[in-house]
């Protein structure tokens, strides 16, 4: 079965200097593990508004013909890949530097899909959920909201707080996402998402990718393939079969789950979907369905005849 990953640092490995053939994803593993749509973030979010995270930004997708794989930054294709292919994202607004030319030159530079606004610092556009529920977005956070629908670009909530979630349900047309997150009911960290942010996200037809980092999965230290399991079947119990899917964060995690090492380990999950009484068209929503099919319809409003 074919997966797409919503989330991975991978660029962000690569732009540090880490060998190709060490990483959690790369091309050999894609392979091996049957992903054929990896979401490469561009994670820029660690120094906050201090750093200089527009040319970290440009360092990391200079790294992308590194891993040898189709990287779409125009249309997407008819049908969904079936070789190792990718998409991209931003992972921390700072890459904008509060500048809307920004926005406009990531689009056509590199044909970004969707922008996690905020990293675990605040920053020109809004706060995150480590800093607490409040406030919402500023101006510039509410005015992008409004540039990113007329591109067809998604609003990431992973990491956002949630008065700035709202803010995205209230002021976009094009649905919330939340490329890697699960669920706080079962894990009760400011990362994950409540039910009343997961019931938005479905009622709008967004989109989940569930994390694989042990800390977001449980609060034992230690984290196994049920508990991946556990967070999909709440997320499915409020009605989201056809918003959940796969959110690794391979190469930004340091704690996964046993079985669940790298992009070669996808089949362990999905025998295991299969085992706990998903059927085969739910399991291939969840492991490359859902995704594509949101993919798909921004890309319907995406200006590709201006690029």
């Amino acid at each position: 079965m074919f997966i797409a990953d919503s989330h991975c640092d991978t660029l962000y490995a690569l732009a540090k200097g880490s060998e190709l053939s060490g990483l959690m994803v790369n091309r050999d593993k894609m392979l091996a593990g049957g992903l054929t749509l990896q979401t490469l973030a561009l994670f820029t979010g660690s120094k906050g508004t201090n750093g200089t995270a527009y040319q970290d930004a440009i360092d990391m997708l200079a790294c992308k013909d590194q891993l040898g794989i189709d990287i779409y930054l125009g249309k997407l294709p008819d049908k969904y890949p079936e070789v190792p292919s990718a998409v991209i994202s931003i992972e921390g607004g700072e890459a904008l530097e509060g500048r809307m030319d920004r926005l406009y030159e990531f689009y056509h530079m590199a044909g970004i899909r969707m922008i996690a606004l905020t990293w675990n610092f605040e920053n020109e556009i809004g706060y995150p959920a480590k800093l607490g529920p409040k406030p919402g977005l500023k101006p510039f956070g509410l005015a992008l909201l409004k540039e990113m629908d007329s591109l067809g670009i998604y609003a990431d909530a992973s990491h956002l707080n949630e008065a700035g979630f709202w803010d995205i349900c209230e002021h976009m047309s094009l649905p919330p996402i939340a490329s890697h997150s699960n669920c706080r009911a079962l894990c009760d960290v400011p990362r994950n998402l409540t039910n009343d942010q997961i019931k938005a996200i479905i009622a709008r037809g967004g989109y989940i990718g569930i994390n694989f980092y042990t800390n977001f999965l449980t609060s034992s230290g230690k984290a196994t393939l049920d508990d991946v399991l556990r967070h999909i079947d709440a997320m499915y119990d409020l009605g989201g079969e056809d918003v959940v899917g796969l959110g690794s964060d391979f190469d930004g995690i340091e704690k996964w789950p046993e079985g669940l090492s790298n992009a070669s380990e996808f089949p362990n999950l999905i025998e295991a979907l299969l085992r706990h009484g998903y059927t085969d068209a739910q399991v291939e929503k969840l492991a490359h369905g859902n995704l594509w099919n949101l993919l798909k319809r921004a890309d319907a409003l995406r200006k590709y005849d201006e690029a």
